[in-house]
């Protein structure tokens, strides 16, 4: 048996949010176990309505967030390839040396001989003297 929370709320599919939630809070006013502490059977009889009340709210408050935030299916087919990374781009044009950062100007790789204080600047963008 498949529970559907739209029939536990007692609420027709597609709902808007505002008739879900009123639904619910009318649904956990009548239900609560509280109100039966002096009848234990009935107490535990409304705390399970209630498990099923709360599971149907949250599936579907869930749902309806799930559905905004997860992206489309891709369409079925091969994926678009990415160009491969040159790998001259990642080091230093100067040293050929591996690039240890950038530029933030212009973005040329650096290595740790062409920017020893890391600056994040190169030859050409670098500021005057740090130590004067």
């Amino acid at each position: 048996m498949t529970r559907d929370a739209w029939t536990i709320l007692g609420v027709p599919p597609g709902s808007p949010m505002e008739m879900v939630r009123a639904q619910y809070l009318r649904l956990v006013r009548q239900n609560h176990p509280d109100q039966y502490q002096g009848n234990p059977g009935a107490q535990a009889r409304h705390e399970e309505i209630m498990k099923e009340v709360t599971w149907a709210y949250r599936e579907i408050i869930e749902g309806r967030a799930r559905a905004k935030t997860v992206p489309p299916p891709r369409p079925p087919g091969p994926r678009p390839s990415r160009p491969a990374p040159n790998m001259k781009d990642l080091q230093c044009h100067a040293h050929g040396r591996w690039a240890v950062g950038f530029c933030t100007v212009c973005g040329t790789p650096l290595c740790s001989r062409c920017d020893e204080a890391l600056t994040g600047y190169c030859s050409a963008h670098r500021p005057g003297a740090f130590w004067s």
